[in-house]
Protein backbone atom coordinates (compact mmCIF):
# COMPACT_ATOMS: atom_id res chain seq x y z
CA UNK A 1 0.00 0.00 0.00
CA UNK A 2 1.31 3.46 -0.91
CA UNK A 3 2.33 5.57 2.08
CA UNK A 4 0.20 8.69 2.54
CA UNK A 5 1.71 11.90 3.92
CA UNK A 6 0.36 12.84 7.34
CA UNK A 7 -0.02 16.47 6.30
CA UNK A 8 -2.02 17.74 3.31
CA UNK A 9 -3.32 14.45 1.98
CA UNK A 10 -3.62 14.31 -1.78
CA UNK A 11 -6.91 13.08 -3.14
CA UNK A 12 -6.21 10.31 -5.63
CA UNK A 13 -7.84 10.47 -9.04
CA UNK A 14 -9.74 7.20 -9.49
CA UNK A 15 -9.58 6.53 -13.21
CA UNK A 16 -7.33 4.93 -15.80
CA UNK A 17 -7.43 6.17 -19.39
CA UNK A 18 -8.13 3.47 -21.99
CA UNK A 19 -8.28 3.57 -25.76
CA UNK A 20 -9.69 0.11 -26.47
CA UNK A 21 -13.23 0.24 -27.82
CA UNK A 22 -15.44 -2.50 -26.34
CA UNK A 23 -17.79 -4.66 -28.37
CA UNK A 24 -21.29 -3.20 -28.57
CA UNK A 25 -23.97 -4.84 -26.43
CA UNK A 26 -26.94 -5.63 -28.17
CA UNK A 27 -39.32 1.72 -20.03
CA UNK A 28 -39.80 8.43 -21.56
CA UNK A 29 -41.71 8.59 -18.36
CA UNK A 30 -44.61 6.12 -18.40
CA UNK A 31 -47.15 4.56 -16.08
CA UNK A 32 -45.43 1.47 -14.70
CA UNK A 33 -48.63 -0.54 -14.16
CA UNK A 34 -52.14 -0.79 -15.60
CA UNK A 35 -54.67 1.53 -13.99
CA UNK A 36 -57.35 -0.39 -12.11
CA UNK A 37 -55.59 -3.76 -12.06
CA UNK A 38 -53.91 -5.93 -9.42
CA UNK A 39 -52.62 -9.49 -9.76
CA UNK A 40 -53.06 -11.82 -6.78
CA UNK A 41 -52.36 -15.44 -5.98
CA UNK A 42 -53.98 -17.10 -2.99
CA UNK A 43 -52.10 -19.65 -0.93
CA UNK A 44 -52.48 -23.32 -1.68
CA UNK A 45 -55.33 -24.60 0.42
CA UNK A 46 -57.23 -21.33 0.52
CA UNK A 47 -60.92 -22.14 0.17
CA UNK A 48 -63.43 -20.45 -2.09
CA UNK A 49 -64.86 -18.88 1.07
CA UNK A 50 -61.41 -17.48 1.97
CA UNK A 51 -61.09 -15.98 -1.50
CA UNK A 52 -64.53 -14.44 -1.43
CA UNK A 53 -64.00 -13.05 2.06
CA UNK A 54 -60.68 -11.41 1.08
CA UNK A 55 -62.29 -9.79 -1.95
CA UNK A 56 -65.50 -8.74 -0.22
CA UNK A 57 -63.63 -7.00 2.60
CA UNK A 58 -62.08 -4.71 0.00
CA UNK A 59 -65.00 -4.46 -2.41
CA UNK A 60 -63.01 -6.11 -5.21
CA UNK A 61 -63.97 -8.46 -8.02
CA UNK A 62 -62.15 -10.89 -10.32
CA UNK A 63 -61.91 -9.84 -13.97
CA UNK A 64 -59.76 -12.71 -15.21
CA UNK A 65 -58.18 -15.95 -14.01
CA UNK A 66 -55.00 -17.38 -15.54
CA UNK A 67 -55.19 -21.19 -15.75
CA UNK A 68 -52.57 -23.51 -14.22
CA UNK A 69 -50.95 -20.69 -12.21
CA UNK A 70 -53.84 -19.76 -9.95
CA UNK A 71 -53.31 -16.06 -10.63
CA UNK A 72 -56.35 -13.79 -10.51
CA UNK A 73 -56.57 -10.34 -12.08
CA UNK A 74 -58.65 -8.06 -9.87
CA UNK A 75 -60.58 -4.88 -10.62
CA UNK A 76 -59.50 -2.11 -8.20
CA UNK A 77 -60.16 1.65 -8.10
CA UNK A 78 -57.67 3.48 -10.34
CA UNK A 79 -55.02 5.23 -8.30
CA UNK A 80 -55.19 2.70 -5.46
CA UNK A 81 -53.24 -0.13 -7.10
CA UNK A 82 -50.15 0.15 -4.90
CA UNK A 83 -52.08 0.62 -1.65
CA UNK A 84 -54.41 -2.32 -2.30
CA UNK A 85 -51.59 -4.64 -3.35
CA UNK A 86 -49.65 -3.68 -0.21
CA UNK A 87 -52.67 -4.26 2.02
CA UNK A 88 -53.44 -7.64 0.49
CA UNK A 89 -49.92 -8.92 1.18
CA UNK A 90 -50.72 -8.97 4.89
CA UNK A 91 -53.74 -11.24 4.37
CA UNK A 92 -52.89 -14.74 5.68
CA UNK A 93 -54.71 -16.38 2.77
CA UNK A 94 -52.72 -14.54 0.07
CA UNK A 95 -49.37 -15.70 -1.34
CA UNK A 96 -48.61 -12.39 -3.07
CA UNK A 97 -50.24 -9.35 -4.66
CA UNK A 98 -48.75 -6.88 -7.10
CA UNK A 99 -49.75 -4.24 -9.67
CA UNK A 100 -50.22 -5.35 -13.28
CA UNK A 101 -46.91 -3.93 -14.47
CA UNK A 102 -46.47 -2.68 -18.02
CA UNK A 103 -44.31 -4.36 -20.62
CA UNK A 104 -43.07 -3.10 -23.98
CA UNK A 105 -40.08 -3.01 -26.23
CA UNK A 106 -37.26 -1.44 -24.21
CA UNK A 107 -36.40 2.15 -25.09
CA UNK A 108 -33.41 2.59 -27.35
CA UNK A 109 -32.43 6.28 -27.34
CA UNK A 110 -31.67 8.18 -30.53
CA UNK A 111 -28.15 9.14 -29.46
CA UNK A 112 -25.76 8.19 -32.30
CA UNK A 113 -23.06 6.85 -29.97
CA UNK A 114 -25.45 4.46 -28.19
CA UNK A 115 -23.69 1.45 -29.75
CA UNK A 116 -20.49 2.50 -27.98
CA UNK A 117 -22.14 2.03 -24.58
CA UNK A 118 -22.30 -1.53 -23.25
CA UNK A 119 -23.10 -0.55 -19.66
CA UNK A 120 -26.71 0.73 -19.84
CA UNK A 121 -28.02 -2.46 -21.43
CA UNK A 122 -26.04 -4.58 -18.98
CA UNK A 123 -27.75 -3.00 -15.97
CA UNK A 124 -31.24 -2.92 -17.49
CA UNK A 125 -31.42 0.83 -18.11
CA UNK A 126 -33.50 0.65 -21.34
CA UNK A 127 -36.23 -1.27 -19.50
CA UNK A 128 -35.95 1.07 -16.52
CA UNK A 129 -36.49 4.05 -18.82
CA UNK A 130 -39.93 2.67 -19.65
CA UNK A 131 -40.81 3.39 -16.02
CA UNK A 132 -39.11 6.78 -15.82
CA UNK A 133 -36.40 8.69 -17.62
CA UNK A 134 -35.82 10.97 -14.66
CA UNK A 135 -36.99 14.22 -13.18
CA UNK A 136 -35.33 17.64 -13.40
CA UNK A 137 -36.23 18.26 -9.76
CA UNK A 138 -33.47 15.80 -8.74
CA UNK A 139 -29.99 17.38 -8.50
CA UNK A 140 -26.76 15.38 -8.72
CA UNK A 141 -23.69 17.25 -7.46
CA UNK A 142 -20.49 16.14 -9.19
CA UNK A 143 -17.54 16.78 -6.85
CA UNK A 144 -14.62 16.38 -9.20
CA UNK A 145 -12.32 18.24 -11.61
CA UNK A 146 -15.23 20.37 -12.78
CA UNK A 147 -17.55 19.93 -15.75
CA UNK A 148 -17.38 21.28 -19.32
CA UNK A 149 -20.36 23.59 -19.02
CA UNK A 150 -20.93 24.08 -22.76
CA UNK A 151 -20.62 20.45 -23.82
CA UNK A 152 -23.49 19.69 -26.28
CA UNK A 153 -24.60 16.69 -24.19
CA UNK A 154 -24.32 18.52 -20.84
CA UNK A 155 -25.13 22.21 -21.34
CA UNK A 156 -28.88 21.73 -20.94
CA UNK A 157 -28.36 19.63 -17.80
CA UNK A 158 -26.19 22.03 -15.80
CA UNK A 159 -27.77 23.26 -12.57
CA UNK A 160 -28.51 26.98 -12.38
CA UNK A 161 -28.68 28.58 -8.96
CA UNK A 162 -32.20 30.06 -8.86
CA UNK A 163 -31.22 32.71 -6.33
CA UNK A 164 -28.21 34.11 -8.18
CA UNK A 165 -28.11 36.82 -10.86
CA UNK A 166 -25.31 36.07 -13.36
CA UNK A 167 -22.18 38.21 -13.40
CA UNK A 168 -23.41 41.07 -11.23
CA UNK A 169 -20.64 40.69 -8.67
CA UNK A 170 -23.11 40.20 -5.82
CA UNK A 171 -24.00 37.37 -3.49
CA UNK A 172 -27.69 37.56 -4.39
CA UNK A 173 -28.82 34.50 -2.43
CA UNK A 174 -26.55 35.36 0.52
CA UNK A 175 -24.97 31.90 0.66
CA UNK A 176 -21.47 33.36 0.97
CA UNK A 177 -20.61 32.77 -2.70
CA UNK A 178 -20.60 35.57 -5.27
CA UNK A 179 -22.01 34.65 -8.70
CA UNK A 180 -22.19 30.90 -8.05
CA UNK A 181 -24.58 30.55 -10.96
CA UNK A 182 -23.48 27.06 -12.02
CA UNK A 183 -21.65 25.71 -8.98
CA UNK A 184 -18.40 26.52 -7.19
CA UNK A 185 -14.65 25.90 -7.16
CA UNK A 186 -12.70 25.09 -3.97
CA UNK A 187 -8.91 24.89 -4.26
CA UNK A 188 -5.56 25.74 -2.69
CA UNK A 189 -3.00 28.05 -4.21
CA UNK A 190 0.48 26.73 -3.43
CA UNK A 191 3.79 28.55 -3.49
CA UNK A 192 6.64 26.41 -2.27
CA UNK A 193 5.64 24.87 1.04
CA UNK A 194 2.74 27.31 1.51
CA UNK A 195 -0.72 26.23 0.30
CA UNK A 196 -3.51 28.65 1.07
CA UNK A 197 -7.23 27.97 0.53
CA UNK A 198 -9.01 29.88 -2.23
CA UNK A 199 -12.35 29.62 -3.98
CA UNK A 200 -14.13 31.14 -6.97
CA UNK A 201 -17.19 30.76 -9.17
CA UNK A 202 -15.49 28.91 -12.05
CA UNK A 203 -16.25 25.15 -11.95
CA UNK A 204 -15.10 24.45 -15.51
CA UNK A 205 -13.19 21.23 -16.15
CA UNK A 206 -9.49 21.45 -17.06
CA UNK A 207 -8.79 17.72 -16.67
CA UNK A 208 -11.65 15.75 -18.27
CA UNK A 209 -12.43 13.41 -15.40
CA UNK A 210 -15.41 15.34 -14.03
CA UNK A 211 -16.93 15.78 -17.47
CA UNK A 212 -16.74 12.02 -18.04
CA UNK A 213 -18.39 11.33 -14.68
CA UNK A 214 -21.15 13.88 -15.36
CA UNK A 215 -22.05 12.29 -18.70
CA UNK A 216 -22.42 8.81 -17.22
CA UNK A 217 -24.77 10.10 -14.54
CA UNK A 218 -26.98 12.42 -16.54
CA UNK A 219 -25.98 13.35 -20.08
CA UNK A 220 -28.85 14.70 -22.16
CA UNK A 221 -30.39 11.66 -23.83
CA UNK A 222 -32.56 10.81 -26.83
CA UNK A 223 -31.50 14.11 -28.34
CA UNK A 224 -29.75 12.71 -31.44
CA UNK A 225 -26.42 13.91 -30.00
CA UNK A 226 -23.59 11.83 -28.54
CA UNK A 227 -24.36 9.33 -25.80
CA UNK A 228 -27.00 8.40 -23.22
CA UNK A 229 -26.86 9.22 -19.52
CA UNK A 230 -28.46 7.20 -16.75
CA UNK A 231 -30.94 9.91 -15.73
CA UNK A 232 -32.26 11.88 -18.67
CA UNK A 233 -33.89 14.42 -16.40
CA UNK A 234 -31.60 15.08 -13.42
CA UNK A 235 -29.69 18.34 -13.14
CA UNK A 236 -25.91 18.35 -12.69
CA UNK A 237 -24.32 20.66 -10.10
CA UNK A 238 -20.59 21.08 -10.82
CA UNK A 239 -18.45 21.46 -7.69
CA UNK A 240 -14.76 21.60 -8.63
CA UNK A 241 -12.55 20.26 -5.82
CA UNK A 242 -9.69 18.71 -7.85
CA UNK A 243 -7.14 20.48 -10.05
CA UNK A 244 -6.01 19.96 -13.63
CA UNK A 245 -3.94 16.97 -12.50
CA UNK A 246 -6.87 15.32 -10.75
CA UNK A 247 -5.47 16.10 -7.30
CA UNK A 248 -6.76 18.03 -4.32
CA UNK A 249 -7.10 18.08 -0.55
CA UNK A 250 -9.60 16.67 1.88
CA UNK A 251 -10.49 20.18 3.06
CA UNK A 252 -11.64 21.12 -0.45
CA UNK A 253 -13.71 17.94 -0.72
CA UNK A 254 -15.27 18.62 2.69
CA UNK A 255 -16.10 22.21 1.71
CA UNK A 256 -17.59 20.91 -1.53
CA UNK A 257 -19.81 18.42 0.30
CA UNK A 258 -21.15 21.16 2.54
CA UNK A 259 -21.70 23.53 -0.40
CA UNK A 260 -23.59 20.92 -2.43
CA UNK A 261 -25.70 19.97 0.57
CA UNK A 262 -26.58 23.54 1.47
CA UNK A 263 -27.47 24.45 -2.11
CA UNK A 264 -30.01 21.74 -2.81
CA UNK A 265 -28.16 18.65 -4.05
CA UNK A 266 -30.08 15.40 -3.57
CA UNK A 267 -27.16 13.17 -4.57
CA UNK A 268 -23.43 13.80 -4.29
CA UNK A 269 -21.14 11.77 -6.56
CA UNK A 270 -17.58 11.41 -5.22
CA UNK A 271 -15.45 9.71 -7.87
CA UNK A 272 -12.34 10.48 -5.86
CA UNK A 273 -10.68 9.35 -2.68
CA UNK A 274 -7.65 8.96 -0.45
CA UNK A 275 -6.20 6.11 1.61
CA UNK A 276 -6.28 7.89 4.97
CA UNK A 277 -9.32 7.94 7.23
CA UNK A 278 -10.39 11.37 8.44
CA UNK A 279 -12.72 12.47 11.22
CA UNK A 280 -13.31 15.73 9.35
CA UNK A 281 -14.37 13.87 6.21
CA UNK A 282 -16.65 11.63 8.27
CA UNK A 283 -18.27 14.66 9.87
CA UNK A 284 -18.96 16.13 6.42
CA UNK A 285 -20.61 12.85 5.39
CA UNK A 286 -22.65 12.81 8.61
CA UNK A 287 -23.81 16.39 8.04
CA UNK A 288 -24.85 15.77 4.45
CA UNK A 289 -26.59 12.51 5.30
CA UNK A 290 -28.54 14.16 8.12
CA UNK A 291 -29.75 16.76 5.61
CA UNK A 292 -31.22 13.96 3.45
CA UNK A 293 -28.51 13.75 0.79
CA UNK A 294 -27.36 10.41 -0.66
CA UNK A 295 -23.55 10.29 -0.93
CA UNK A 296 -22.09 7.85 -3.47
CA UNK A 297 -18.33 7.25 -3.76
CA UNK A 298 -15.88 5.18 -5.78
CA UNK A 299 -13.93 2.52 -3.86
CA UNK A 300 -10.59 3.21 -5.56
CA UNK A 301 -8.34 1.73 -8.24
CA UNK A 302 -5.32 0.07 -6.64
CA UNK A 303 -6.88 -3.33 -5.87
CA UNK A 304 -6.54 -2.72 -2.14
CA UNK A 305 -8.76 -1.53 0.73
CA UNK A 306 -11.66 0.82 0.06
CA UNK A 307 -10.62 4.47 -0.11
CA UNK A 308 -12.21 7.35 1.80
CA UNK A 309 -14.86 8.77 1.60
CA UNK A 310 -16.26 5.50 0.19
CA UNK A 311 -15.19 3.81 3.45
CA UNK A 312 -17.00 6.41 5.57
CA UNK A 313 -20.30 5.72 7.30
CA UNK A 314 -23.32 7.16 5.47
CA UNK A 315 -21.64 6.76 2.06
CA UNK A 316 -22.73 4.19 -0.54
CA UNK A 317 -19.49 2.67 -1.84
CA UNK A 318 -19.22 1.46 -5.44
CA UNK A 319 -16.76 -0.97 -7.00
CA UNK A 320 -16.35 -1.81 -10.69
CA UNK A 321 -17.39 -4.68 -12.97
CA UNK A 322 -16.60 -5.43 -16.61
CA UNK A 323 -18.81 -6.44 -19.54
CA UNK A 324 -18.84 -10.06 -18.28
CA UNK A 325 -19.81 -9.07 -14.72
CA UNK A 326 -16.33 -9.81 -13.42
CA UNK A 327 -14.43 -7.63 -10.99
CA UNK A 328 -11.39 -5.99 -12.62
CA UNK A 329 -8.24 -6.37 -10.54
CA UNK A 330 -7.94 -2.62 -9.97
CA UNK A 331 -11.26 -2.33 -8.11
CA UNK A 332 -10.69 -1.77 -4.39
CA UNK A 333 -12.67 -3.97 -2.03
CA UNK A 334 -13.30 -4.68 1.63
CA UNK A 335 -15.91 -4.68 4.40
CA UNK A 336 -17.23 -1.28 3.33
CA UNK A 337 -18.24 -2.48 -0.16
CA UNK A 338 -21.94 -1.90 -0.95
CA UNK A 339 -22.55 -2.46 -4.67
CA UNK A 340 -20.74 -2.74 -8.00
CA UNK A 341 -21.44 -1.11 -11.37
CA UNK A 342 -19.87 -1.05 -14.86
CA UNK A 343 -16.45 0.54 -14.74
CA UNK A 344 -14.37 -0.83 -17.65
CA UNK A 345 -14.11 0.93 -21.04
CA UNK A 346 -16.98 3.30 -20.28
CA UNK A 347 -17.86 5.73 -23.07
CA UNK A 348 -18.88 9.21 -21.95
CA UNK A 349 -18.57 12.95 -22.44
CA UNK A 350 -15.10 14.51 -22.67
CA UNK A 351 -13.89 18.11 -23.07
CA UNK A 352 -11.67 17.33 -26.08
CA UNK A 353 -11.04 14.59 -28.70
CA UNK A 354 -14.38 15.12 -30.39
CA UNK A 355 -16.26 15.40 -27.13
CA UNK A 356 -16.35 11.74 -26.06
CA UNK A 357 -13.86 9.21 -24.70
CA UNK A 358 -13.49 5.82 -23.02
CA UNK A 359 -12.26 5.55 -19.44
CA UNK A 360 -12.02 2.77 -16.88
CA UNK A 361 -12.12 2.91 -13.11
CA UNK A 362 -14.42 2.88 -10.13
CA UNK A 363 -14.82 6.59 -10.93
CA UNK A 364 -16.86 5.53 -13.94
CA UNK A 365 -18.82 3.00 -11.89
CA UNK A 366 -20.04 5.42 -9.19
CA UNK A 367 -22.02 7.77 -11.50
CA UNK A 368 -24.03 4.81 -12.83
CA UNK A 369 -25.29 4.43 -9.26
CA UNK A 370 -25.81 8.18 -8.86
CA UNK A 371 -27.92 8.24 -12.02
CA UNK A 372 -29.90 5.23 -10.82
CA UNK A 373 -30.57 6.95 -7.49
CA UNK A 374 -31.91 9.93 -9.45
CA UNK A 375 -34.29 7.63 -11.36
CA UNK A 376 -35.52 6.07 -8.11
CA UNK A 377 -36.20 9.46 -6.56
CA UNK A 378 -38.10 10.41 -9.73
CA UNK A 379 -40.49 7.50 -9.11
CA UNK A 380 -40.60 7.83 -5.32
CA UNK A 381 -39.66 11.34 -4.17
CA UNK A 382 -41.00 10.43 -0.73
CA UNK A 383 -38.19 7.98 -0.01
CA UNK A 384 -35.39 8.86 2.41
CA UNK A 385 -31.73 8.64 1.38
CA UNK A 386 -31.22 5.39 3.31
CA UNK A 387 -34.27 3.89 1.63
CA UNK A 388 -32.97 4.74 -1.85
CA UNK A 389 -29.67 3.09 -0.91
CA UNK A 390 -31.55 0.00 0.26
CA UNK A 391 -33.56 -0.25 -2.95
CA UNK A 392 -30.33 -0.12 -4.97
CA UNK A 393 -28.64 -2.75 -2.82
CA UNK A 394 -31.49 -5.19 -2.33
CA UNK A 395 -32.18 -5.34 -6.08
CA UNK A 396 -28.54 -5.73 -7.15
CA UNK A 397 -27.69 -8.90 -9.07
CA UNK A 398 -25.67 -11.13 -6.77
CA UNK A 399 -22.15 -11.91 -8.01
CA UNK A 400 -19.27 -13.83 -6.48
CA UNK A 401 -19.93 -15.56 -3.15
CA UNK A 402 -23.70 -15.86 -2.54
CA UNK A 403 -25.00 -12.93 -0.52
CA UNK A 404 -22.85 -9.97 0.44
CA UNK A 405 -19.12 -10.26 -0.18
CA UNK A 406 -16.19 -7.87 -0.03
CA UNK A 407 -15.56 -7.85 -3.80
CA UNK A 408 -19.06 -7.09 -5.14
CA UNK A 409 -20.93 -5.98 -2.03
CA UNK A 410 -24.58 -6.92 -2.57
CA UNK A 411 -23.93 -7.29 -6.30
CA UNK A 412 -24.00 -5.41 -9.58
CA UNK A 413 -26.78 -2.83 -9.81
CA UNK A 414 -29.95 -3.65 -11.78
CA UNK A 415 -31.78 -0.46 -12.79
CA UNK A 416 -35.00 -2.13 -13.92
CA UNK A 417 -35.40 -4.24 -10.79
CA UNK A 418 -34.57 -1.23 -8.64
CA UNK A 419 -37.35 0.85 -10.18
CA UNK A 420 -39.85 -2.01 -9.93
CA UNK A 421 -38.96 -2.34 -6.26
CA UNK A 422 -39.20 1.40 -5.69
CA UNK A 423 -42.69 1.54 -7.18
CA UNK A 424 -44.06 -0.74 -4.43
CA UNK A 425 -41.31 -0.01 -1.94
CA UNK A 426 -40.84 -2.70 0.69
CA UNK A 427 -37.51 -3.00 2.49
CA UNK A 428 -36.27 -6.42 3.57
CA UNK A 429 -32.69 -5.67 4.55
CA UNK A 430 -32.16 -3.94 7.91
CA UNK A 431 -29.18 -1.91 6.72
CA UNK A 432 -27.20 -2.14 3.51
CA UNK A 433 -24.51 0.46 3.89
CA UNK A 434 -22.48 1.74 6.76
CA UNK A 435 -24.74 3.61 9.15
CA UNK A 436 -23.50 4.97 12.46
Amino acid sequence: MRQVPIVSLLVALLVALVTIKPAATTWTEATSFRPGGVLVRFKEGASAADVQAALSRRGLSIEREIPHLGIKSLVVPPGQELAIAEGMRSDPSIEYAEPDYSASVAIIPSDPCWDNQWAPAKIGAPAAWEITTGNKEVIIAVLDTGVKLDHPDLAAKIWTNPGEVPANGLDDDQNGKVDDVHGWHFYHLCSGADCLPFEDSDPRDDNGHGTHVAGVAAAETDNEVGMAGMSWGAQLMPVKVLDQYGEGWYSDVIAGIVYATDNGADIINLSLGGEASSQSLQEAADYSHAEGVLLIAATGNIGGPVFYPAACDHVLSVGATDVDDRRPGFSNHGPEMDVAAPGVAIYSTWPWLGGYWYQSGTSAAAPHVAGLAALIWSVRPDLANDQVAQVISQTARDLGTPGWDEFYGWGRIDAYQALLSAASFKIYLPSVYSLS
